[in-house]
């Protein structure tokens, strides 16, 4: 198995997550909680940590209404922001530290990024990087940066958090896209046609694959006819053929899951050449048929033996196709997200009776209202 991107992370002071220390990461990590729990927050640091990454900072900050919103319990409270990451058992880590200022905006106080050749030296070597524009952006966003901030710096611009909630008429998952819009899936599959349409022309066994998978919950779905726009050959869009038949149907006359399991499919199944290096989704089984929550667990699977999963979930079928390592439960305590993650020892008695999620909705380890 390929080594997984993260090996731990550490938030302190962001939203609901007073102080979460080392929380080691496996291959798949499937997050569960009650409503308010903070599993969204959690998730919310990574691409907290994307914004910071693209020079976005101060633009993170004012759509999350200020610096208040985004320290634990406000300003008055939390100080400042800490975020701490772990790669390659420890061989190379990031660190920054955020304080608020005068306007209510967040700016770079520290940030370290950290080398570690522990057959010679029985610490690490830092290098402390420089705040850009005027200090209010991270030095890790600049784009010539060199060495492990570089090597850091890719990796967080391959992260991504997915959300495929939103399959309504107006999606942006049953809309035209640009042609040439297709260097990866975006997080709202916005440009699904135009990427389905690459896969198809560049890499066929790939999209043959996609095309296999989504057919185990989609009996009536032949293959995708990528439609260009007759008025404009820039855009194009999704359609598909009905099984046994020549006859073709637009995205609009796709149910809502079968809308979102085509594109959970294409995000797992991608060539990895296009795959972020952590998947992260929140809450991917919303409006999914039982039999496609099986597929998908198959999906997430398969590509945690090559990409980190990091998927938050309310689905007790999802649970039941993992393994009690896999699952970390989020509680609120003293008004704060803590993380645990099980231990297989301490249900072994228990799953001989009754499934993973069984165990959880008779709440025997947490992760529900109290």
């Amino acid at each position: 198995m390929k080594k997984h991107e993260i090996d731990y992370i550490t938030v302190r002071g962001f939203k609901s997550i007073a102080a979460i220390e080392k929380l080691e990461l496996g291959p798949i990590n499937i997050i569960i909680g009650a409503n308010g729990s903070g599993k969204s927050n959690f998730l919310g640091v990574f691409s907290f940590l994307h914004a910071i990454r693209e020079g976005r900072l101060n633009s993170y900050v004012r759509e999350a209404g200020g610096a208040g919103n985004l320290l634990h319990f406000g300003t008055k409270v939390t100080k400042e922001i800490i975020i701490e990451l772990s790669f390659e058992d420890q061989v190379n880590q990031y660190e920054i530290a955020l304080r608020p200022d005068s306007e209510d905006n967040l700016y770079p106080d520290r940030e370290i990024t950290k080398f570690w050749d522990k057959a010679k030296y029985s610490k690490p070597y830092e290098t402390f990087l420089q705040a850009r524009n005027g200090g209010t952006e991270a030095g890790i966003s600049n784009p010539k940066s060199q060495g492990i901030a570089d090597w850091i710096r890719t990796r967080l611009g391959r992260w991504r958090l997915y959300h495929f909630h939103d399959t309504s008429s107006s999606s942006p998952l049953r809309k035209t896209a640009q042609l040439h819009d297709n260097q990866f899936l975006r997080y709202d599959g916005s440009n699904l046609p135009a990427f389905l349409y690459l896969l198809k022309e560049k890499h066929p066994d790939s999209y043959k694959l996609i095309c296999k998978a989504i057919r185990l919950a989609i009996p009536f779905f032949e293959d995708f006819n990528l439609v260009f726009d007759p008025l404009n050959p820039e855009f194009i869009r999704l359609a598909w053929i009905h099984k046994g038949s020549d006859k073709y149907f637009g995205a609009s006359a796709l149910s809502d899951g079968s809308m979102r399991f085509i594109a959970l499919t294409v995000l797992f199944l991608q060539p990895e050449e296009f795959r972020p290096s952590i998947i992260i989704v929140d809450e991917p089984e919303l409006g999914l048929h039982p039999s496609a929550i099986t597929i998908l667990a198959s999906l997430i699977k398969q590509v945690s033996f090559e990409t980190q999963v990091i998927v938050s979930t309310q689905s007790a079928l999802l649970l039941d196709h993992f393994e009690p390592e896999d699952i970390l439960v989020a509680n609120r305590e003293n008004e704060s997200t803590v993380f645990r993650r099980l231990d297989p020892k301490d249900l072994e008695e228990w799953m001989e009776d009754f499934s993973l999620g069984q165990l959880w909705e008779k709440n025997q380890f947490g992760g529900r209202p109290e």
